[in-house]
């Protein structure tokens, strides 16, 4: 079974995340984003392996750390919001290199994943 890891990308997105929530009033106080955005990194770390992977589309190629073709699997986390974990599949890790919310992802490109 190969372990899941978070590229340091991913951990700044992580911090920048919990600020953002608590700046744009989707949480009352930080402890509630932390862990709401700590469920999320859980999620994947805990069912990445397990989960149907997608190839993702040529724009996100752009966060690869390796120059792989990256893969995304999603995760709905409640009836409006769903994310998705952009990785590689390397030897031994799975290494999650970019994570985005569906409107994230619909500014970015007006697509739906």
């Amino acid at each position: 079974m190969k372990e899941v890891v978070y590229t340091e990308q991913v951990l700044l997105q992580f911090e920048e995340s919990v600020t953002k929530l608590v700046e744009q009033r989707y949480f009352g106080d930080e402890d509630y984003a932390v862990d709401y955005m700590r469920d999320i990194f859980r999620y994947f770390a805990l069912n990445l392996q397990n989960s149907v992977s997608v190839e993702a589309p040529e724009h996100f190629n752009r966060y690869s750390v390796d120059g792989k073709q990256l893969f995304y699997v999603r995760y709905r986390k409640n009836a409006h919001t769903t994310w998705y974990a952009f990785y590689e599949e390397l030897e031994e890790v799975y290494s999650i290199v970019y994570l985005a919310n569906n409107q994230l992802i619909g500014h970015l490109l007006d697509i739906n994943l």
